[in-house]
């Protein structure tokens, strides 16, 4: 009897050994992660503070989501707060544009690099990885152009959920999915340049969601389920977010009205165009 309770005490001793030591290298795992620093340097782009420019960057911001995460005013806001995954807060971008030179910014927006070399998180810099200078300095244009308002501080706490999909690969830093992004240009190329500008509306706008490569992944459909609609048909879900059917679409119905409503005819005509040719091969 007494050798019977010895082997239990042991094995309890042992699984409260390896489930502590299992934590301890979770942690240690994510916290590499979280710690990282990224030499990346940047790309200098042209800001210009006249009027059509700022008028422009607030529609691209829009089309993006910008203010999605960081509230209409660009005060900022608790993005996710839950304490057994995270606390993260997508920071008021009024602060920002006084503590940040316009690089910083760029390199923030369109690398998830921070001042300090860390990653941020969560926020879609393999989206934004390849917009253009053009694009990306009207943006920065406006955000400037905000009143400063104060708001939300950056935050960022890892909690425990959040630190075990880390380590197990399930969650990235925005600075290594914006890596993995570069390795795409090819196939973004490859669409030539008839369809140059379909692509990079795709690529800016859609892969947020329908992954990288537009291949879909959870709710999100592959984005080859674009033939299905005529150009007609595309252009009324773009604009009033119904899909086919009449359908309200759980998310996409309300980033359709929300984003993608002010994208141009054209920009709409070339997005359908580029999908189009996707599906066909």
């Amino acid at each position: 009897m007494k050798r019977a309770l010895r082997w239990i005490r042991n094995g309890v001793l042992g699984l409260l050994a390896l489930i502590v030591i299992l934590i301890a290298g979770v942690y240690a795992a994510s916290e590499l992660i979280i710690r990282r620093k990224y030499d990346v340097k940047g790309t200098p782009v042209a800001i210009s503070s006249d009027v059509q420019s700022i008028a422009e960057g607030v529609r691209l911001a829009r089309i993006r989501g910008c203010s999605g995460c960081h509230g209409s005013r660009l005060e900022g806001q608790m993005f996710i707060d839950d304490p057994m995954l995270a606390r993260i807060a997508a920071p008021s971008l009024t602060i920002a544009a006084r503590e940040y030179s316009d690089a910083q910014l760029e390199r923030i927006i369109r690398h998830g690099v921070r001042p300090d070399s860390r990653s941020v998180f969560v926020m879609p810099s393999e989206m934004f990885r390849a917009l253009d200078d053009d694009d990306t300095g009207r943006i920065i244009a406006y955000i400037r152009s905000v009143p400063h308002i104060g708001g939300q501080r950056r935050r960022l706490e890892i909690g425990p959920l959040a630190r075990a999909g880390l380590a197990l690969g399930k969650f990235h830093s925005a600075a290594a999915e914006a890596q993995r992004a570069a390795t795409l240009d090819t196939l973004y190329r490859s669409s030539g340049s008839s369809h140059a500008r379909g692509a990079y509306i795709a690529r800016t706008v859609c892969t947020e969601c329908h992954g990288l490569d537009l291949t879909g992944g959870n709710a999100a459909p592959d984005l080859r389920i674009a033939a299905g609609y005529s150009r007609d048909q595309f252009m009324q879900f773009m604009r009033t977010g119904k899909a086919l059917g009449n359908r309200e679409l759980e998310l996409m119905s309300d980033v359709a009205r929300s984003r993608f409503s002010h994208l141009t005819n054209d920009e709409i005509d070339q997005l359908y165009a580029y999908l189009l040719a996707r599906a066909a091969h």
